[in-house]
């Protein structure tokens, strides 16, 4: 994109992948850090204040940026939307909302009171996006009928690719913890591999093609966050 993006992971559910689509979605293909807000818990690296949020909104960094949203803190996310859209009217050109989905029925539900909560002009910024989907078990029809339904009144739009369910998303994941990141999973070379033991062998072989996968498929969730 010409114009840099501010990512917004965004959500009125709590535990749908927030944090997952922020840091292995959105700030590898950004190329952007990520920035908390959580008031809970958001005193450690990178966090910022809810009220910090506006000051992005109207003025991101020149690299972009990707924020992710606690639960806790929507409400204050969804009053700094609308100051900003109310006062800047390029903010829905440099902006993307992206709001994970669990295959339920109460993801949909929150989708439906998000979408209502924002303004009507940053509504077709929103990407809605379903995560955690085991391969070979597609979403069930009725709730992917449910959701386009509510999505088409808005101008919102669904993701075309699915974020799929993988353990090296998890942060306490041995092998993410030793090499700093997925990603570096995925790039362990072939002489690290045949240098291991013939015990660890097989393990390092799996989990650096499924970290290959879940980049690639992460890769295909933000293409289409940013095709659409």
């Amino acid at each position: 994109m010409s114009i840099r993006c501010i990512y917004l992971s965004l959500g009125a559910v709590g535990n749908v992948g927030k944090t997952t689509v922020a840091r292995h979605v959105l700030v590898p293909g950004a190329k952007a850090e990520v920035r908390t807000v959580e008031t809970r818990s958001g005193d450690g690296a990178g966090a910022i204040a809810s009220g910090e949020l506006v000051a992005y909104l109207f003025s991101p960094p020149p690299e972009g940026a990707v924020i992710d949203i606690g639960v806790g803190d929507t409400a204050d996310a969804l009053a700094a939307l609308a100051l900003v859209g109310r006062q800047d009217a390029s903010l829905p050109a440099r902006l993307r909302i992206v709001v994970p989905m669990l295959g339920d029925a109460k993801s949909v539900a929150g989708v439906r009171w998000l979408l209502g909560q924002l303004p009507d002009g940053l509504c077709p910024v929103v990407r809605a996006c379903w995560n955690r989907v085991r391969r070979r078990e597609p979403i069930r029809e009725d709730l992917v009928r449910a959701i386009r339904a509510v999505l088409k009144t808005t101008g919102a739009m669904l993701c075309s690719s699915m974020l799929h369910e993988s353990s090296l998303f998890d942060h306490s994941h041995p092998l993410v913890r030793t090499y700093g990141s997925v990603a570096a999973v995925a790039a362990i070379p072939d002489e690290q591999i045949r240098a291991a033991s013939l015990g660890d062998m097989p393990a390092l072989l799996s989990a650096r093609d499924a970290a290959q996968a879940a980049v690639a498929n992460c890769r295909e969730v933000f293409a289409a966050i940013g095709d659409q």
